[in-house]
């Protein structure tokens, strides 16, 4: 059965490091679209920061995270907001233990998204969607 793509660009998170302003929680998501939709979103801020204060000057994300994410969509023409997600779209998560927002993918039965200490794997009950975007992913 071949993997999909979806399964492979999770597994190709697996082997980057979390490099802020290459391939940090928003930048992966930004490369999953970029693959869906052959549009990057990310091009106007990649490479710009490398530290997470840096990152919150360029794009503002800590402060305003949906915001930030949704001035990077509009490069791109946007992508509809969405109240429930469906496998490959994306979205701006808050944990309850964590202050700082994070960007997720939605696997169909988890969130998947990258960290500083590698790939997270998360139930739905410990990633509350503060805002979702369907990206149009057909698995």
């Amino acid at each position: 059965m071949p993997i999909s793509l979806m399964a492979a660009e999770i597994n190709r998170w697996s082997v980057l490091p979390f490099v802020w302003g290459q391939s940090d929680c928003c930048l992966i998501l930004a490369d999953w679209i970029w693959r869906v939709t052959g549009r990057d979103p990310a091009s106007a801020v990649r490479g710009l920061y490398d530290t997470p204060q840096q990152c919150e000057q360029v794009t503002g994300f800590l402060r305003d995270p949906v915001g930030a994410v949704e001035r990077q969509l509009v490069t791109i023409g946007g992508l509809p907001r969405v109240e429930a997600p469906q496998v490959g779209d994306v979205a701006v998560l808050r944990r309850m233990d964590s202050p700082r927002p994070f960007g997720g993918l939605w696997t169909g039965a988890h969130w998947a998204g990258k960290a500083e200490q590698g790939v997270t794997i998360l139930q739905p009950v410990l990633a509350h969607p503060v805002a979702i975007w369907g990206v149009g992913y057909e698995a």
